[in-house]
Protein backbone atom coordinates (compact mmCIF):
# COMPACT_ATOMS: atom_id res chain seq x y z
CA UNK A 1 0.00 0.00 0.00
CA UNK A 2 1.49 3.55 -1.20
CA UNK A 3 0.50 5.26 2.20
CA UNK A 4 1.98 8.47 1.37
CA UNK A 5 -1.35 8.94 -1.27
CA UNK A 6 -4.90 7.47 -1.51
CA UNK A 7 -7.15 6.05 -3.93
CA UNK A 8 -9.40 8.77 -3.21
CA UNK A 9 -8.32 11.76 -5.48
CA UNK A 10 -10.29 14.60 -4.09
CA UNK A 11 -11.84 15.16 -0.47
CA UNK A 12 -14.65 16.94 -2.25
CA UNK A 13 -15.76 14.04 -4.03
CA UNK A 14 -16.66 12.54 -0.88
CA UNK A 15 -17.87 15.07 1.66
CA UNK A 16 -21.11 15.83 1.28
CA UNK A 17 -22.26 19.34 0.80
CA UNK A 18 -22.79 20.00 4.36
CA UNK A 19 -19.57 18.21 5.39
CA UNK A 20 -17.35 20.19 2.70
CA UNK A 21 -18.92 23.56 4.26
CA UNK A 22 -18.17 22.39 7.67
CA UNK A 23 -14.61 21.78 6.50
CA UNK A 24 -13.88 24.62 4.06
CA UNK A 25 -15.31 27.02 6.92
CA UNK A 26 -13.37 25.94 9.80
CA UNK A 27 -9.99 25.72 7.49
CA UNK A 28 -10.60 29.37 6.56
CA UNK A 29 -11.16 30.04 10.12
CA UNK A 30 -8.01 28.16 11.46
CA UNK A 31 -5.89 30.00 8.61
CA UNK A 32 -7.76 33.10 8.88
CA UNK A 33 -8.09 32.86 5.22
CA UNK A 34 -4.47 32.67 4.35
CA UNK A 35 -4.52 29.40 2.51
CA UNK A 36 -2.40 27.37 5.02
CA UNK A 37 -2.70 26.69 8.77
CA UNK A 38 0.70 27.20 10.75
CA UNK A 39 1.47 23.39 13.13
CA UNK A 40 1.41 25.62 15.60
CA UNK A 41 -2.04 26.98 15.31
CA UNK A 42 -3.67 23.25 15.48
CA UNK A 43 -1.91 22.60 19.24
CA UNK A 44 -3.26 26.21 19.83
CA UNK A 45 -6.83 24.99 18.79
CA UNK A 46 -7.42 21.15 19.32
CA UNK A 47 -5.25 20.80 22.56
CA UNK A 48 -8.25 20.95 24.31
CA UNK A 49 -10.10 18.90 22.71
CA UNK A 50 -7.78 15.93 22.00
CA UNK A 51 -5.94 13.48 24.13
CA UNK A 52 -2.06 14.63 23.67
CA UNK A 53 -1.38 11.50 21.94
CA UNK A 54 -3.54 11.39 19.44
CA UNK A 55 -2.96 15.00 18.89
CA UNK A 56 0.12 14.45 17.83
CA UNK A 57 -0.49 12.01 15.32
CA UNK A 58 -3.01 14.67 13.66
CA UNK A 59 -0.45 16.86 13.60
CA UNK A 60 2.21 14.81 11.72
CA UNK A 61 -0.50 13.63 9.50
CA UNK A 62 -1.57 17.16 8.09
CA UNK A 63 2.11 17.86 7.89
CA UNK A 64 3.17 13.88 6.22
CA UNK A 65 5.75 14.70 3.26
CA UNK A 66 8.38 12.51 3.04
CA UNK A 67 11.60 14.35 2.95
CA UNK A 68 11.05 17.37 4.42
CA UNK A 69 9.50 19.09 7.45
CA UNK A 70 6.07 20.95 6.61
CA UNK A 71 5.61 23.72 8.76
CA UNK A 72 1.95 24.89 7.16
CA UNK A 73 -1.17 22.24 5.95
CA UNK A 74 -3.30 22.84 2.91
CA UNK A 75 -6.46 22.32 2.32
CA UNK A 76 -5.81 18.88 0.58
CA UNK A 77 -4.84 17.50 3.94
CA UNK A 78 -7.16 19.32 6.22
CA UNK A 79 -9.80 17.48 4.07
CA UNK A 80 -8.24 14.36 3.72
CA UNK A 81 -7.83 13.68 7.81
CA UNK A 82 -11.38 14.41 8.01
CA UNK A 83 -12.31 11.74 5.42
CA UNK A 84 -9.88 8.93 6.11
CA UNK A 85 -11.19 9.69 9.90
CA UNK A 86 -14.61 9.66 9.43
CA UNK A 87 -15.69 7.44 6.69
CA UNK A 88 -12.13 5.80 5.30
CA UNK A 89 -11.28 2.26 4.36
CA UNK A 90 -9.18 0.16 5.90
CA UNK A 91 -6.36 1.46 3.72
CA UNK A 92 -6.46 4.95 4.42
CA UNK A 93 -7.62 4.57 8.54
CA UNK A 94 -4.10 2.62 8.76
CA UNK A 95 -2.39 5.61 6.33
CA UNK A 96 -3.58 7.81 8.87
CA UNK A 97 -1.62 6.24 11.40
CA UNK A 98 1.31 5.65 9.35
CA UNK A 99 1.45 8.81 8.09
CA UNK A 100 0.88 10.17 11.87
CA UNK A 101 3.78 8.04 13.05
CA UNK A 102 6.52 9.40 11.08
CA UNK A 103 6.17 12.82 9.05
CA UNK A 104 9.85 12.96 7.58
CA UNK A 105 9.94 9.29 6.05
CA UNK A 106 7.98 6.61 5.01
CA UNK A 107 7.46 3.49 7.39
CA UNK A 108 6.19 -0.17 6.95
CA UNK A 109 6.44 -0.92 10.76
CA UNK A 110 5.19 0.86 13.48
CA UNK A 111 5.69 -0.59 17.30
CA UNK A 112 2.80 -2.30 18.77
CA UNK A 113 3.16 0.18 22.06
CA UNK A 114 2.54 3.39 19.24
CA UNK A 115 -0.62 1.73 17.84
CA UNK A 116 -2.02 1.42 21.54
CA UNK A 117 -1.20 4.48 22.34
CA UNK A 118 -3.40 5.77 19.35
CA UNK A 119 -6.14 3.28 20.01
CA UNK A 120 -6.12 4.80 23.90
CA UNK A 121 -5.79 8.30 22.85
CA UNK A 122 -8.78 7.97 20.22
CA UNK A 123 -10.95 6.72 23.01
CA UNK A 124 -9.93 9.22 25.68
CA UNK A 125 -10.58 12.10 22.86
CA UNK A 126 -14.21 10.85 22.50
CA UNK A 127 -14.78 11.33 25.97
CA UNK A 128 -13.01 14.74 26.26
CA UNK A 129 -14.67 15.53 23.34
CA UNK A 130 -18.20 14.98 24.68
CA UNK A 131 -17.54 16.57 28.20
CA UNK A 132 -15.93 19.98 26.09
CA UNK A 133 -19.13 19.59 24.01
CA UNK A 134 -21.53 19.53 26.93
CA UNK A 135 -23.37 16.65 25.02
CA UNK A 136 -26.56 15.96 27.28
CA UNK A 137 -26.05 12.42 27.23
CA UNK A 138 -22.45 12.72 28.52
CA UNK A 139 -23.71 15.67 31.33
CA UNK A 140 -26.59 12.96 32.65
CA UNK A 141 -23.50 10.90 34.01
CA UNK A 142 -21.13 13.01 34.60
CA UNK A 143 -23.55 14.63 36.96
CA UNK A 144 -23.66 11.74 39.20
CA UNK A 145 -20.10 11.53 39.38
CA UNK A 146 -19.44 9.01 37.11
CA UNK A 147 -16.15 9.27 35.64
CA UNK A 148 -13.08 8.32 33.57
CA UNK A 149 -11.33 5.39 34.69
CA UNK A 150 -8.48 5.49 32.62
CA UNK A 151 -6.62 2.33 33.97
CA UNK A 152 -9.57 0.24 32.46
CA UNK A 153 -9.57 2.70 29.13
CA UNK A 154 -5.96 1.35 28.52
CA UNK A 155 -7.12 -2.24 29.05
CA UNK A 156 -9.76 -2.01 27.05
CA UNK A 157 -7.60 -0.89 24.27
CA UNK A 158 -5.03 -3.79 24.50
CA UNK A 159 -8.41 -6.03 24.68
CA UNK A 160 -9.51 -4.12 21.33
CA UNK A 161 -5.61 -5.52 19.90
CA UNK A 162 -5.49 -8.34 21.31
CA UNK A 163 -5.01 -10.22 18.46
CA UNK A 164 -2.18 -8.05 16.99
CA UNK A 165 -0.73 -7.92 20.80
CA UNK A 166 0.08 -11.84 19.67
CA UNK A 167 2.21 -11.04 16.85
CA UNK A 168 5.14 -9.15 18.03
CA UNK A 169 6.57 -5.96 19.21
CA UNK A 170 6.02 -4.69 15.48
CA UNK A 171 3.21 -4.15 13.34
CA UNK A 172 3.35 -3.97 9.51
CA UNK A 173 1.11 -1.89 7.05
CA UNK A 174 -1.03 -5.47 6.02
CA UNK A 175 -1.74 -6.47 9.78
CA UNK A 176 -3.77 -3.00 10.30
CA UNK A 177 -5.21 -2.70 7.40
CA UNK A 178 -6.62 -6.28 8.18
CA UNK A 179 -7.50 -5.02 11.50
CA UNK A 180 -9.31 -2.21 10.88
CA UNK A 181 -11.50 -4.53 7.88
CA UNK A 182 -13.15 -6.14 11.41
CA UNK A 183 -12.91 -3.36 14.30
CA UNK A 184 -15.81 -2.05 13.83
CA UNK A 185 -16.22 -0.50 17.45
CA UNK A 186 -13.18 1.26 17.21
CA UNK A 187 -13.96 2.94 13.31
CA UNK A 188 -17.20 3.94 14.97
CA UNK A 189 -15.55 5.77 17.96
CA UNK A 190 -13.13 7.22 15.64
CA UNK A 191 -15.53 8.46 13.54
CA UNK A 192 -17.35 10.11 16.00
CA UNK A 193 -14.19 11.71 17.36
CA UNK A 194 -13.26 13.75 14.21
CA UNK A 195 -16.91 14.81 13.48
CA UNK A 196 -17.35 15.88 17.24
CA UNK A 197 -13.90 17.25 16.22
CA UNK A 198 -14.78 19.49 13.47
CA UNK A 199 -18.24 20.58 14.54
CA UNK A 200 -16.61 21.49 18.03
CA UNK A 201 -14.04 23.75 16.47
CA UNK A 202 -17.03 25.93 14.80
CA UNK A 203 -17.72 29.48 16.16
CA UNK A 204 -19.94 28.88 19.18
CA UNK A 205 -23.76 29.75 19.27
CA UNK A 206 -24.66 27.55 16.22
CA UNK A 207 -27.74 25.90 17.28
CA UNK A 208 -27.47 23.52 14.20
CA UNK A 209 -23.63 23.30 15.15
CA UNK A 210 -25.01 21.74 18.89
CA UNK A 211 -27.57 19.61 17.88
CA UNK A 212 -25.69 17.80 15.42
CA UNK A 213 -23.14 17.61 18.08
CA UNK A 214 -26.26 16.01 20.26
CA UNK A 215 -26.39 13.75 17.43
CA UNK A 216 -23.13 12.05 18.14
CA UNK A 217 -24.40 10.16 21.14
CA UNK A 218 -22.75 6.57 21.52
CA UNK A 219 -23.08 7.25 25.28
CA UNK A 220 -26.45 6.31 26.65
CA UNK A 221 -28.57 9.18 28.84
CA UNK A 222 -28.45 7.96 32.26
CA UNK A 223 -31.97 8.07 33.69
CA UNK A 224 -33.64 7.83 37.32
CA UNK A 225 -30.52 9.01 39.54
CA UNK A 226 -31.42 12.76 39.88
CA UNK A 227 -31.87 12.96 43.49
CA UNK A 228 -28.62 11.07 43.84
CA UNK A 229 -25.96 13.21 42.70
CA UNK A 230 -22.95 10.99 43.94
CA UNK A 231 -24.03 7.55 42.96
CA UNK A 232 -21.10 4.83 44.03
CA UNK A 233 -21.43 3.33 40.84
CA UNK A 234 -18.89 0.41 39.81
CA UNK A 235 -18.62 1.58 36.47
CA UNK A 236 -16.54 4.16 34.60
CA UNK A 237 -17.52 6.52 31.78
CA UNK A 238 -15.11 3.78 29.52
CA UNK A 239 -16.90 0.90 30.87
CA UNK A 240 -20.52 2.29 30.20
CA UNK A 241 -19.57 3.36 26.55
CA UNK A 242 -18.45 -0.22 25.77
CA UNK A 243 -21.29 -2.01 27.05
CA UNK A 244 -23.63 0.42 25.81
CA UNK A 245 -21.76 -0.71 22.16
CA UNK A 246 -22.25 -4.38 22.90
CA UNK A 247 -26.34 -4.14 23.24
CA UNK A 248 -28.69 -4.26 20.06
CA UNK A 249 -28.55 -0.75 18.48
CA UNK A 250 -32.45 -0.13 19.85
CA UNK A 251 -31.43 -0.48 23.23
CA UNK A 252 -28.90 2.46 23.35
CA UNK A 253 -30.02 5.37 23.89
CA UNK A 254 -31.16 5.45 27.44
CA UNK A 255 -30.00 3.32 30.32
CA UNK A 256 -32.52 3.61 33.40
CA UNK A 257 -31.16 3.22 37.07
CA UNK A 258 -33.30 0.13 38.71
CA UNK A 259 -30.96 -1.54 41.49
CA UNK A 260 -27.88 -0.89 43.60
CA UNK A 261 -27.31 -2.86 47.00
CA UNK A 262 -25.91 0.46 48.27
CA UNK A 263 -28.80 2.43 47.98
CA UNK A 264 -31.62 -0.25 48.18
CA UNK A 265 -29.62 -2.73 50.86
CA UNK A 266 -28.42 -6.34 50.08
CA UNK A 267 -32.10 -8.08 49.95
CA UNK A 268 -32.19 -10.46 47.14
CA UNK A 269 -36.58 -10.11 47.22
CA UNK A 270 -35.99 -5.84 47.07
CA UNK A 271 -33.36 -6.84 43.94
CA UNK A 272 -36.63 -8.37 42.29
CA UNK A 273 -39.02 -5.92 42.81
CA UNK A 274 -37.15 -3.57 41.33
CA UNK A 275 -35.52 -5.66 38.40
CA UNK A 276 -38.62 -7.89 36.95
CA UNK A 277 -40.83 -6.71 34.08
CA UNK A 278 -38.67 -4.10 33.25
CA UNK A 279 -37.32 -4.84 29.92
CA UNK A 280 -33.92 -5.27 28.89
CA UNK A 281 -31.27 -5.36 32.51
CA UNK A 282 -27.30 -5.28 32.71
CA UNK A 283 -26.24 -6.63 35.61
CA UNK A 284 -23.18 -5.49 37.44
CA UNK A 285 -21.26 -7.27 40.58
CA UNK A 286 -18.15 -6.90 42.34
CA UNK A 287 -17.00 -9.68 44.57
CA UNK A 288 -15.50 -9.75 47.56
CA UNK A 289 -12.20 -10.78 45.77
CA UNK A 290 -12.69 -6.54 44.02
CA UNK A 291 -13.37 -8.65 40.52
CA UNK A 292 -15.89 -6.55 38.26
CA UNK A 293 -18.61 -8.83 36.07
CA UNK A 294 -21.89 -9.00 35.01
CA UNK A 295 -24.40 -9.84 32.31
CA UNK A 296 -26.52 -8.41 29.50
CA UNK A 297 -30.19 -9.89 29.51
CA UNK A 298 -32.54 -9.46 26.72
CA UNK A 299 -35.76 -9.92 27.95
CA UNK A 300 -37.33 -8.97 31.44
CA UNK A 301 -36.95 -11.17 34.52
CA UNK A 302 -39.97 -13.15 35.83
CA UNK A 303 -40.28 -16.11 37.91
CA UNK A 304 -40.94 -19.51 36.12
CA UNK A 305 -39.20 -22.69 35.60
CA UNK A 306 -38.49 -21.98 32.08
CA UNK A 307 -35.33 -20.63 30.34
CA UNK A 308 -36.25 -17.33 28.49
CA UNK A 309 -33.84 -14.46 26.55
CA UNK A 310 -32.15 -14.99 23.46
CA UNK A 311 -28.63 -14.53 21.44
CA UNK A 312 -28.06 -11.49 22.17
CA UNK A 313 -27.53 -11.85 25.86
CA UNK A 314 -23.43 -11.88 26.63
CA UNK A 315 -21.54 -12.18 30.06
CA UNK A 316 -18.67 -9.94 30.61
CA UNK A 317 -16.13 -9.09 32.76
CA UNK A 318 -14.29 -5.60 33.43
CA UNK A 319 -11.63 -6.33 36.37
CA UNK A 320 -9.26 -7.44 36.87
CA UNK A 321 -9.44 -8.30 32.81
CA UNK A 322 -11.73 -7.07 30.36
CA UNK A 323 -13.64 -9.93 28.19
CA UNK A 324 -17.27 -10.04 26.47
CA UNK A 325 -18.47 -13.40 26.07
CA UNK A 326 -21.38 -13.77 23.02
CA UNK A 327 -23.97 -16.70 22.52
CA UNK A 328 -22.25 -20.11 21.57
CA UNK A 329 -26.39 -20.92 20.08
CA UNK A 330 -25.12 -24.03 21.81
CA UNK A 331 -28.16 -24.17 24.45
CA UNK A 332 -31.02 -21.02 25.28
CA UNK A 333 -29.98 -21.27 28.98
CA UNK A 334 -30.07 -17.76 28.78
CA UNK A 335 -31.99 -16.27 31.76
CA UNK A 336 -33.98 -18.24 34.58
CA UNK A 337 -34.92 -16.54 37.56
CA UNK A 338 -37.11 -18.46 40.40
CA UNK A 339 -38.54 -19.02 44.16
CA UNK A 340 -39.86 -20.64 46.72
CA UNK A 341 -39.90 -23.97 44.76
CA UNK A 342 -39.42 -26.83 46.70
CA UNK A 343 -37.87 -29.26 43.39
CA UNK A 344 -36.68 -25.92 41.10
CA UNK A 345 -33.28 -24.24 42.53
CA UNK A 346 -34.39 -20.82 43.93
CA UNK A 347 -31.81 -17.75 42.95
CA UNK A 348 -30.70 -15.88 39.40
CA UNK A 349 -28.88 -17.63 36.45
CA UNK A 350 -27.24 -16.70 33.38
CA UNK A 351 -25.46 -19.67 31.03
CA UNK A 352 -24.48 -23.03 31.80
CA UNK A 353 -26.41 -25.67 33.79
CA UNK A 354 -28.01 -25.08 36.84
CA UNK A 355 -25.03 -26.75 38.97
CA UNK A 356 -22.32 -25.43 36.41
CA UNK A 357 -23.29 -22.00 36.08
CA UNK A 358 -21.96 -19.24 33.87
CA UNK A 359 -23.63 -16.48 36.27
CA UNK A 360 -25.74 -17.58 39.64
CA UNK A 361 -26.98 -15.20 42.16
CA UNK A 362 -28.46 -16.97 45.36
CA UNK A 363 -31.38 -16.53 46.60
CA UNK A 364 -29.88 -16.17 49.81
CA UNK A 365 -28.48 -12.71 49.25
CA UNK A 366 -24.91 -12.47 49.11
CA UNK A 367 -24.11 -15.43 47.73
CA UNK A 368 -23.22 -16.31 44.26
CA UNK A 369 -21.32 -18.82 41.63
CA UNK A 370 -19.11 -18.30 38.29
CA UNK A 371 -18.23 -21.77 36.63
CA UNK A 372 -14.94 -22.62 35.47
CA UNK A 373 -16.98 -23.75 31.98
CA UNK A 374 -20.22 -22.90 30.63
CA UNK A 375 -21.47 -23.86 27.27
CA UNK A 376 -23.93 -21.07 26.61
CA UNK A 377 -21.29 -18.42 25.96
CA UNK A 378 -18.32 -18.26 23.44
CA UNK A 379 -14.72 -18.19 24.88
CA UNK A 380 -15.99 -18.14 28.28
CA UNK A 381 -13.70 -18.36 31.48
CA UNK A 382 -14.98 -17.99 35.21
CA UNK A 383 -15.68 -14.24 35.86
CA UNK A 384 -15.11 -13.97 39.94
CA UNK A 385 -11.80 -14.61 42.17
CA UNK A 386 -13.31 -17.87 43.53
CA UNK A 387 -16.00 -19.89 42.15
CA UNK A 388 -17.92 -19.73 44.78
CA UNK A 389 -18.07 -16.04 45.37
CA UNK A 390 -19.74 -13.04 48.12
CA UNK A 391 -21.00 -10.08 46.53
CA UNK A 392 -19.39 -7.07 47.68
CA UNK A 393 -21.88 -4.74 45.73
CA UNK A 394 -24.36 -5.48 42.52
CA UNK A 395 -26.39 -2.48 40.46
CA UNK A 396 -28.80 -3.21 37.91
CA UNK A 397 -29.74 -1.00 35.12
CA UNK A 398 -32.43 -1.33 32.62
CA UNK A 399 -31.70 -0.66 28.88
CA UNK A 400 -34.13 0.75 26.22
CA UNK A 401 -37.28 1.52 27.01
CA UNK A 402 -39.76 0.56 29.47
CA UNK A 403 -41.86 -2.44 28.34
CA UNK A 404 -45.64 -1.80 28.05
CA UNK A 405 -48.24 -4.00 29.87
CA UNK A 406 -50.73 -5.01 27.73
CA UNK A 407 -53.89 -5.60 29.41
CA UNK A 408 -56.19 -8.62 29.23
CA UNK A 409 -59.51 -8.85 28.69
CA UNK A 410 -59.88 -12.31 30.43
CA UNK A 411 -58.06 -11.45 33.82
CA UNK A 412 -60.08 -10.00 36.76
CA UNK A 413 -57.38 -9.32 38.62
CA UNK A 414 -53.65 -7.72 37.50
CA UNK A 415 -51.83 -10.46 39.78
CA UNK A 416 -53.89 -12.68 37.24
CA UNK A 417 -51.42 -11.54 34.60
CA UNK A 418 -48.23 -11.12 36.19
CA UNK A 419 -46.73 -14.09 38.82
CA UNK A 420 -43.78 -12.50 39.90
CA UNK A 421 -45.59 -9.33 41.41
CA UNK A 422 -47.87 -12.34 43.50
CA UNK A 423 -44.94 -13.26 44.83
CA UNK A 424 -43.19 -10.43 45.69
CA UNK A 425 -46.09 -9.26 47.44
CA UNK A 426 -46.47 -12.40 49.26
CA UNK A 427 -43.03 -12.28 50.50
CA UNK A 428 -43.04 -8.89 51.72
CA UNK A 429 -46.02 -10.21 53.46
CA UNK A 430 -49.10 -7.98 52.35
CA UNK A 431 -52.22 -9.54 52.22
CA UNK A 432 -53.86 -10.05 49.03
CA UNK A 433 -57.27 -8.84 49.22
CA UNK A 434 -58.16 -9.53 45.96
CA UNK A 435 -58.57 -13.05 46.37
CA UNK A 436 -61.12 -12.83 48.82
CA UNK A 437 -63.36 -10.47 46.82
CA UNK A 438 -62.63 -11.77 43.12
CA UNK A 439 -66.11 -12.86 41.56
CA UNK A 440 -65.93 -16.27 40.38
CA UNK A 441 -66.48 -17.05 36.78
CA UNK A 442 -69.08 -19.33 35.77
Amino acid sequence: MGHGSSRSASSANILSADELTLVENLFKSMSRSSGSIKREDIFKHWSTHLDDGLLQFVVKFLCYEPGKRVSAINGENFGRLYVFAVRGNPEERTSLIFNGFSEEEQKHEIPIASFLQYVQATINSYLKLQKNAGNAHYLTWSSIGCTVNTRRINMRSRTLCEDLVKQGDVLSVEQIEKWFSTAATFKLIQSHVFQCLFLVSQKKGDKNTSARINDLNLLPGCKGLENIPHFPSILGLGDVLFLNLSLPHELRNEWRFLFSSQVHGESFSTMLGRITMQGATIIILQDADDHVFGGFASDSWKLGSNFIGNQSCFLFKLDPDILTFPSTGYNNHYQYLNLHQQTMPNGLLMGGQFNYPGLWLDCEYGLGKSSLSCTTFQNYIQLSGKENFRIKHCEVWGVGPIPEVEEREDSTSILDQDSTSKVLLQMSGRKMYSEDVREVKE
